[in-house]
């Protein structure tokens, strides 16, 4: 859903493996902007075969996985996801598929999801064909730029967008672009969906020129208390564009989602000293690193993104979006102007100074 974009930077080495292996030709360059359904297309042929009871020809298959929205879903959901399209429209499967979907785990979502989208495919149709009538990415565009600093989406060309049917679902994939569910984008407003992929990208293309040639060398003991710490800007900032609090979504299938979110937002301040807990751990005993960063994102639920939108818009609303700039491309910048920003509402600090000593060790390595 529209949550955890970019933890799927995080599965990416290991999934783009899996995708690799389905395709001999995922390794022909992706398209780097404009809008691709070649994915629709082949599914929907797959489909038309699988429902009859035959078996697509590997030649088939692969058409469809080697097309741009599904080679990018693949690096979510690994080699799944052809499984998932003959266990959700193989009569002969029926049984399996009806089996599957009464667990209460993630494949069940998607093999409903796959069965959703056909019985609605006529409307799908039409709003595909309505995007290419549109100007979504154009809109996205001007909507991300809300929240970055002036002239930042001026620098390259829009992010790439494929679509393709999986899982209500969209996942922004770094430099490779979007992917986003027919479906779920036709449930949802894409346009605020994109800005926020968006967003994520023109940060990205900001920190790396920010920090030029300056070679990084990744330590794997801190990837995911820094991932984790990094992420409360990533998606606190992003999710100004596209989520108001209190959080209110339509569609009952994010009702749960929508419940956590707002929990997770109200006790942010809470939550932040249980981090700087863990850091303090951190600034003592070098060798707690790993255990540390698995507890934050544990604590930082959903890849921080309810409580980075806290700290964001307590930022916004107390000093007004240029002070959002600074964190932008730093991180611990983003760190000390919610503290200043909580400051000036006569509220303390949630970090210490053995806090601080970590966040400030990993500014002098990876964010300046």
């Amino acid at each position: 859903m529209r949550t955890a974009r970019f933890v799927a930077l995080l599965l990416l080495a290991a999934s783009t493996t899996a995708g690799a292996q389905n395709s001999p030709q995922s390794e022909a360059p992706l398209p780097t902007t404009g809008l691709d359904f070649t994915a629709i297309d082949q599914f929907w042929r797959v489909v038309d075969i699988l429902v009859t009871d035959a078996e697509p020809t590997e030649a088939q298959w692969q058409t469809m996985l080697d097309t741009p929205g599904y080679r990018l879903a693949q690096m979510i959901l690994g080699p799944v996801v052809r499984e998932d399209v003959e266990l959700a429209f193989r009569p002969s499967r029926h049984a399996e598929f009806d089996s599957l979907t009464k667990l209460p785990n993630d494949r069940a979502s998607r093999l409903t999801h796959l069965v959703r989208a056909a019985s609605l495919r006529p409307r799908l149709n039409a709003f595909r064909d309505s995007l290419m009538h549109s100007s979504p990415v154009a809109d996205a565009v001007r909507t991300a730029q809300q929240f970055l600093p002036p002239g930042a989406t001026s620098v390259g060309e829009p992010p790439f967008v494929a679509f393709a049917i999986f899982r209500n679902d969209g996942y922004s994939l770094g430099p490779r672009g979007v992917v986003i569910d027919l479906l779920n984008a036709y449930e949802t407003n894409l346009v605020l969906f994109l800005a926020h992929e968006f967003h994520h990208a023109y940060v990205t293309r900001a920190q790396e020129a920010a920090l030029g040639t300056r070679v990084q060398t990744d330590n794997p003991d801190d990837r995911a208390l820094r991932s984790a710490i990094q992420a409360l800007r990533n998606e606190g900032i992003a999710d100004l564009v596209d989520k108001p609090y209190p959080l209110a979504w339509p569609n009952p299938v994010r009702e749960a989602y929508v419940k956590r979110y707002n929990e997770e937002y109200a006790k942010t301040p809470a939550t932040l000293r249980q981090l700087d807990s863990l850091l303090e751990v951190v600034a003592g005993d070098s060798t707690k690193l790993a255990d540390a960063g698995k507890r934050a994102q544990t604590l930082l639920w959903s890849n921080s993104h309810a409580n980075g939108a806290y700290m964001a818009r307590t930022i916004y609303e107390t000093f007004g979006v240029d002070s959002l700039y600074p964190g932008e491309t730093n991180p611990a910048a983003f760190l000390r102007t919610y503290v200043a920003a909580e400051k000036a509402r006569g509220k303390s600090s949630p970090f210490t100074t053995k806090g601080w000593q970590v966040i400030e060790a990993f500014e002098q390595r990876y964010w300046r």
